[in-house]
């Protein structure tokens, strides 16, 4: 008997190593894919990392044939299996470390999923980066390429999703190719109108309760009028990390001050957390790291630099209302007009002017699209100040193909799970639909 238990376990493992080899072999053999590396697989039956060879502008300049390598996941359970594709904004989580992560709906539906790291971000970057290069047209053609050449191993269902700025791309991505996925599910995904949208001035001045917001706006105040004790702490903070900044450190303190209620209400903070006005300088300071860290704004480590070109060129971001902080504000503030340019964007010659193309097409493809999208925000997330119109709006019009589901009390995190069982069902129940199962 046990001879037998271990000539079986030796032939499933067999098996299994087979199949790993001749999945490595196919993804190798896929257009684009220069190298195939397997990782530990978590939660699927195996995981590999890919690297696909890309044009680097090929919208753009089709003709240039300079190409960057992209970092593509695939969580591999079946080639009959269902896709969910995540288009991650950032970068792709290191799955050699996570190797639990699992996007929510791969995990509802049990099947593939695929992480693409966009261009320009974490490891997808080419030498001598050109900001022109980065566009979400090229970044659609970046996600097609992919997409097409594993269509060639998975021809099940595919659903595209991902959150905020992944949530974005989602979108756009099937704008641009709307028939190379089933459905696209984007999470919490803001479309902003302008490069300061004030669209954010009246959603804070009514999001969640009167108690909240006015503990969150003392403590602004009350930060800003200590600035003699806790802005040389900050300062000294961020020298200890060597953090760089392009403008006065009187501009990076207010603006930490300024985009705290944003952050607060986006991640869902608790209030009770906020210190009280009467509160020392010491839980003032440990508060403003925790919750305000100048480190979003630190000229060497500036990992989402890529996003805010994206912001100031196409996809637009939020305003600040400085009417009740002007008379604590520095003169290097008050004076600024625009502050992407000297907070997030790249030093150089660069044209980052904004253009209103991208923002007018996607709001022409959500009134008149066939494809299927379901969008989840939050309640209280700061983001769902510029999220989609309702479904059954005049803007949009699409109530059959484009539904809209909004988290009571929900974040920026906020998840299909999270909702109430009966809205769970019609969520899954409208997805399941629309791809057969």
């Amino acid at each position: 008997m046990k001879r037998y238990m271990i000539v079986c376990l030796m032939s499933v493992a067999v098996v299994l190593t087979a199949t790993a080899s001749d999945m490595a072999e196919r993804l190798s053999q896929l257009p684009g894919v220069v190298s195939v590396s397997q990782i530990a697989g978590g939660q699927f039956l195996e995981k590999y990392v890919l690297q696909f060879r890309q044009l680097r502008d090929p919208v753009g300049h089709p003709a240039d044939t300079a190409t960057f390598l992209q970092r593509v996941i695939v969580g591999h359970v079946s080639t009959d299996s269902m896709v969910v594709l995540h288009t991650h904004g950032y970068n792709a989580a290191d799955h050699t470390k996570r190797i639990t992560v699992r996007d929510e709906l791969a995990e509802i539906f049990g099947c593939n999923n695929i992480f693409v790291e966009h261009r320009y971000f974490g490891t997808s970057c080419p030498a001598d980066t050109n900001w022109n290069e980065v566009t979400t047209a090229n970044a659609a053609y970046d996600m097609h390429q992919i997409v097409s050449a594993l269509k060639t191993i998975y021809a099940g269902p595919w659903i595209s999703n991902g959150g905020s700025k992944d949530g974005i791309t989602a979108t756009l991505y099937s704008m641009y190719y709307p028939h190379d996925v089933d459905v696209a599910v984007p999470y919490v995904a803001p479309f902003c109108l302008t490069q300061a949208d004030r669209r954010i001035i009246p959603f804070l001045q009514t999001v969640g309760t009167q108690q909240k917001r006015d503990r969150i706006r003392n403590w602004q105040l009350e930060t800003l009028r200590r600035r003699e004790t806790l802005q040389p702490r900050v300062q000294h903070y961020a020298d200890s990390l060597k953090m760089t900044f392009i403008v006065p450190f009187d501009m990076i303190y207010d603006y930490c001050v300024l985009d705290y209620d944003f952050g607060i209400w986006m991640r869902g903070i608790s209030e009770d957390s906020i210190p009280l006005t009467d509160a020392d300088d010491d839980a003032f300071y440990r508060h403003f790291l925790a919750y305000a860290n100048p480190d979003m704004f630190d000229r060497t480590h500036m990992n989402h630099q890529t996003y805010y070109v994206q912001s100031a060129k196409e996809l637009g971001n939020y305003a600040y209302d400085l009417t009740d902080f002007s008379y604590l504000l520095s003169s290097a503030t008050l004076h600024t007009k625009n502050y992407l340019p000297p907070l997030y964007l790249p030093e150089g010659d660069w044209d980052f002017s904004y253009t209103d193309t991208t923002r007018t097409r996607v709001m022409d493809f959500l009134r008149t699209t066939d494809c299927k999208l379901l969008f989840i925000y939050g309640e209280t997330d700061t983001w769902t100040a510029f999220a989609i119109d309702d479904p059954d709006s005049p803007t949009i019009n699409n109530p059959e193909n484009i539904k809209k589901y909004v988290l009571p009390g929900g974040c920026h995190y906020s998840k299909i799970r999270q909702f109430d069982q009966q809205t769970q069902e019609q969520i899954l129940s409208t997805i399941r639909s629309w791809v057969g199962k």
